[in-house]
C-alpha cells in the first residue's frame, strides 16, 4: 500500500526531477525551469493529462479527481492492471512516479501517435498500398490481444479478476443506452409499456443473455485506436484500468467496429479471420476446443451489436451530462456500421432478423420518420459536420 506522505517510483528518474514540486509550481502559476506542464487532451473520464516538457525528460501526469480503488477508473485499479500487464509482457507505460497526495501518476510519455495516425481522412482498406503499414500495425493490436487472453507466462493477481461482463453489467449498459441516447439525448418518450419500447427491452436482455453465457477472457475494455499507440512502429497500451473478464470479442469488435475509423467490409472480415487464427493457435497451445469461423463470427455479431450501442450511449451522456458534444459526430457513423452487419456473411445469423425491433429503431434514425429528430438534436448541439 502506497502511504500517504508521497510515493512509490522509478529510482533512476527521482534522482533526476521533483514531480511534486513541477505540479506545485504549475497550480500556483509559478515558472520553473524543472520544466513546464501543458494540458492535453485526455479521454472521456474525469482525469485531467498533463504533458511534462524538461531538459532531463518528458512525461504524462494522469490526475485523478480522488485517490481510492473501487470505482473502475481509479489510480489503484491503473496500478494493479500496469503491474500485471507488465508481468505477461503487454507494452504499457513504465511507472515514473506515484503522488498519492496530489492523486496524479505520473509515466513515460507514448507521444501522439494512434493507432491510425497514418490514415489520415483515409478508409483502411487492405487493397490500398498505403494502408499497408496501418494494417499490420493492426494485426499487431490483435495479437496483444490474443497474448493477454492467453498468456504464456503467470498472470498474477490483478483488480480485472473480480470484474466481468456478466448480465448485470451488459443490461447497466443497455439501460445506458436507452437512458442517456434515446431519452436523454434524442428526447424520445421510452415505456415499457409501450409495444415497440418493451419489444426493444426484450431484445436487449436477450442479447445480454446471449453474451453473458460466453467463455470470458481478460479484455482492455476499451480498445479503440486511441488507446493503443504507436511508437518506434510497435504498438503500445494506454488507458486499461477498467479491464474486465469477459467474451473474446469484446476488445476485437471495439478495435475493428471502432465509432472513429472507416474500415472497409472486406478489410474487417480479414482482420477478423486473423485474429481468429492467432486466436486458434493459442487455444491449440493450450490444450483447448479450436473455433470455427461461424462460432468466432456469431459471437462477433452479438457483441459488435452491443458495444456499438453502448457507444451510442456513452455519446449522448457525454453530450448531456458532461457538455463534452465532440463525440456526436460519430453517432450516424456507428449507426450505419450496426446496420451493415458485415459478419453476418460467416456467422450465419442477420442481426435484423435477431433483432428486428432494435435494428427498425436505428434505421428509423437514420432514414425514417426520425431522421429530422436527430439531424434536429445534432444541429441543437452545433454538430456541423458529421464523421
Amino acid at each position: 500500500m502506497i502511504n500517504s506522505e508521497s510515493s512509490m517510483a522509478s529510482p533512476d528518474v527521482t534522482k533526476q526531477i521533483d514531480f511534486q514540486a513541477i505540479l506545485k509550481a504549475h497550480e500556483s502559476g509559478i515558472q520553473t525551469g524543472e520544466g513546464t506542464l501543458e494540458l492535453i487532451a485526455g479521454d472521456a473520464s474525469d482525469r485531467k493529462f498533463y504533458r511534462l516538457e524538461s531538459p532531463k525528460l518528458n512525461a504524462i501526469c494522469m490526475k485523478f479527481p480522488k485517490w481510492e480503488g473501487g470505482y473502475g477508473g481509479d489510480p489503484m485499479s491503473w496500478l494493479g492492471m500496469q503491474s500485471a500487464l507488465v508481468g505477461i509482457g503487454i507494452p504499457v507505460p513504465r511507472i515514473l512516479f506515484v503522488d498519492e497526495q496530489n492523486s496524479c501518476i505520473w509515466t513515460e510519455d507514448f507521444g501522439d501517435n494512434f493507432l491510425n495516425f497514418r490514415l489520415g481522412d483515409r478508409t483502411l482498406d487492405e487493397k490500398d498500398s498505403e494502408c499497408k503499414t496501418t494494417l499490420n500495425l493492426y494485426r499487431d493490436a490483435l495479437d496483444l490481444l490474443v497474448q493477454v487472453q492467453y498468456p504464456r507466462s503467470h498472470l498474477l493477481n490483478h483488480p480485472a479478476q473480480d470484474r466481468a461482463f456478466d448480465f448485470e453489467k451488459l443490461v447497466f449498459e443497455m439501460n445506458f443506452f436507452v437512458t442517456h441516447f434515446i431519452k436523454g439525448w434524442l428526447a424520445l418518450p421510452f415505456s415499457g409499456n409501450e409495444n415497440k419500447c418493451a419489444e426493444i427491452t426484450r431484445e436487449l436482455d436477450s442479447l445480454c443473455t446471449l453474451l453473458h453465457g460466453c467463455e470470458r477472457v481478460l479484455c482492455h475494455r476499451d480498445y479503440h485506436v486511441r488507446n493503443v499507440m504507436v511508437v518506434g512502429g510497435n504498438v503500445r497500451w494506454i488507458d486499461f484500468q477498467d479491464a474486465r473478464m469477459g467474451p473474446h470479442t469484446y476488445d476485437v469488435v471495439s478495435l475493428l467496429r471502432d465509432s472513429y475509423i472507416r474500415i472497409t467490409p472486406e478489410t474487417r472480415m480479414s482482420l477478423m479471420k486473423f485474429y481468429g487464427l492467432k486466436l486458434n493457435d493459442a487455444r491449440k497451445r493450450d490444450g483447448k476446443t479450436l473455433w470455427s469461423n461461424e462460432t468466432l463470427f456469431h459471437e462477433a455479431s452479438l457483441m459488435g451489436l452491443q458495444r456499438n450501442i453502448k457507444a451510442l450511449g456513452s455519446f449522448g451522456y457525454l453530450a448531456t451530462q458532461k457538455q463534452k458534444t465532440g463525440y456526436l459526430k460519430y453517432v450516424r457513423h456507428t449507426i450505419e456500421t450496426i446496420l451493415a452487419d458485415d459478419f453476418s456473411r460467416e456467422s450465419g445469423m442477420r442481426i435484423s432478423d435477431a433483432f428486428p425491433a432494435t435494428i427498425s429503431f436505428l434505421e428509423n434514425l437514420l432514414d425514417g420518420s426520425g431522421k429530422e429528430n436527430m439531424e434536429a438534436k445534432l444541429r441543437a448541439y452545433g454538430v456541423a459536420e458529421l464523421f
